[in-house]
């Protein structure tokens, strides 16, 4: 592994000798600028590890280099150099330095520092890394791949943490569930891609007419639902409405060349319920609630929304 070093500093003869001691080490290329407008520059061009620099220097000084630096890239780590006391030290890694070397300065104690500041460097970007790679694979884990929309599991996870919210505080929680009507068709006529395509459209669709705080999910096959907290029957039927309107109007055809003279058209149907109510006690009451509400508007003729008509003896309600 090899490091890029940057040594900032204004007299050549110590700047020369910086550099000498640290190319001891194979491991580190070190380049030099003279103040800290050309270590700016400098910056801009190379992939720099550490930065050691002088603090008093013409034109730029390394305090101020320092806050520019933390300003462009915050997570790399500079090292001030100082003949001018405890003062310049304490002021520096109150700055956010990540370490204060003192003229003049032994030679072994300046590798030591550069090597202990890399090594934590380094650690902080791997520890990034693998929050990074560890919040990738918690989306894979949590979201349809097709869709980009969240699966079915974990929506009934989210699902079972708003119910009991919103029981609690006497909260709306609405939900949406949704069909693409003869989606069979599509894939018997146009193939699987354009399905696919079909299904990548309306995650695209449902994300952008939804609220942050709506959980959208893919549930099924061709079957969408949409958890909507704090939204009562008139708000949720403008979102249901506005969302098969916004489906009816669009052109699903996946080929973009073919999209400007052929048209794949296709419609939804939506149930809709609505908590509180007497007979939803559970959370998979709404579910079911809404589930009965889109079959209702599927026999009606497709492409309409259902608000759900709960009826004590419909649901199956548990004791406790």
């Amino acid at each position: 592994m090899s490091f890029q070093i940057l040594v900032v500093e204004d007299y050549r003869e110590t700047r020369e000798l910086i550099a000498e001691v640290l190319q001891n080490n194979p491991e580190y290329k070190v380049v030099t600028a003279e103040d800290g407008e050309q270590a700016l520059k400098t910056l801009d061009l190379l992939n720099i590890d550490v930065v050691i620099s002088d603090i008093r220097m013409p034109k730029l000084g390394g305090l101020e280099l320092l806050a520019k630096v933390q300003q462009k890239n915050p997570d790399l780590p500079v090292i001030l150099v100082t003949a001018f006391g405890d003062d310049y030290g304490a002021r520096a890694l109150e700055m956010g330095a990540e370490d204060c070397i003192f003229k003049p300065f032994n030679t072994t104690e300046l590798l030591l520092r550069v090597a202990r500041v890399l090594k934590y460097s380094k650690l902080r970007q791997l520890k990034d890394l693998l929050m990074l790679k560890n919040e990738e694979l918690r989306k894979m884990a949590i979201t349809d791949g097709l869709s980009q929309l969240y699966n079915r599991r974990y929506f009934l996870e989210l699902l079972d943490r708003e119910f009991p919210r919103s029981q609690r505080y006497k909260l709306n929680l609405a939900c949406i569930m949704m069909d693409i009507d003869h989606f069979k068709a599509v894939n018997d006529q146009y193939g699987h891609l354009q399905g696919d395509y079909v299904i990548q459209r309306l995650g695209v669709i449902i994300k952008e007419q939804i609220r942050e705080i709506d959980i959208p999910a893919r549930y099924g096959g061709e079957e969408f639902i949409i958890l909507l907290p704090e939204t009562d029957q008139t708000g949720t039927l403008h979102v249901a409405e506005r969302f098969r309107k916004r489906v009816a109007n669009e052109n699903f055809t996946r080929n973009e060349k073919l999209r400007q003279t052929q048209e794949l058209r296709i419609t939804v149907s939506q149930g809709v319920a609505v908590f509180p109510h007497p007979a939803i006690i559970h959370p998979n009451d709404l579910i079911k609630t809404a589930d009965e509400a889109l079959y209702t508007a599927k026999r009606s003729g497709r492409n309409r929304t259902v608000l759900a008509e709960i009826s004590e003896e419909s649901l199956h309600v548990e004791e406790n």
